[in-house]
């Protein structure tokens, strides 16, 4: 997992890979913000290789959110507006699977565990958190209470990683 914000990318984003700075890129050089939700294709046949989605949510309280995972694409969670908190924990054998559906959306929830120090990210506009397929996350929770929040979603292949 990475954190971090606009202020800070150009200092940083040497240290990230040529993907995640292009993801980054996207977000701020299309304009990304200023689009309707929905999804856009950045890089490879169908957006099969990038892509992001803008979404438009209410946030909710955590045990409410499902921990999430995924094996074939790395998330990019940039957040435009409103607050949102994010709970991760690193990805364990004992990670009891509630639905798996990787085969068609790339994507497993997992029963809530409470034997896990989740670690919360609290992410304001202009801040986002990188998770990576070793990341279980529960994107999407309030900080104090229920509230519209616009983000972006960049979906990185981990065949753009390696």
């Amino acid at each position: 997992m990475i954190i971090s914000n606009v202020e800070h990318f150009e200092q940083e984003r040497h240290l990230w890979p040529s993907a995640v700075q292009r993801g980054i890129d996207y977000i701020l050089n299309r304009k990304l913000g200023e689009a309707a939700v929905g999804r856009y294709e950045l890089e490879g046949e169908n957006g099969e290789l990038m892509f992001a989605l803008v979404q438009e949510l209410i946030t909710r309280p955590s045990q409410e959110q499902k921990p999430e995972s995924h094996q074939t694409y790395t998330d990019i969670q940039f957040l435009i507006s409103g607050e949102e908190k994010i709970c991760s924990y690193k990805l364990h054998a004992g990670a009891k699977v509630e639905q798996n559906h990787l085969d068609t959306r790339d994507i497993v929830f997992y029963e809530s565990d409470p034997s896990q120090d989740e670690t919360e990210v609290l992410l304001q506009p202009g801040m986002f958190a990188i998770f990576f397929p070793s990341d279980i996350h529960r994107p999407n929770c309030w900080i104090r209470e229920e509230m519209p929040i616009k983000k972006i979603v960049i979906k990185i292949h981990k065949d753009l990683l390696k």
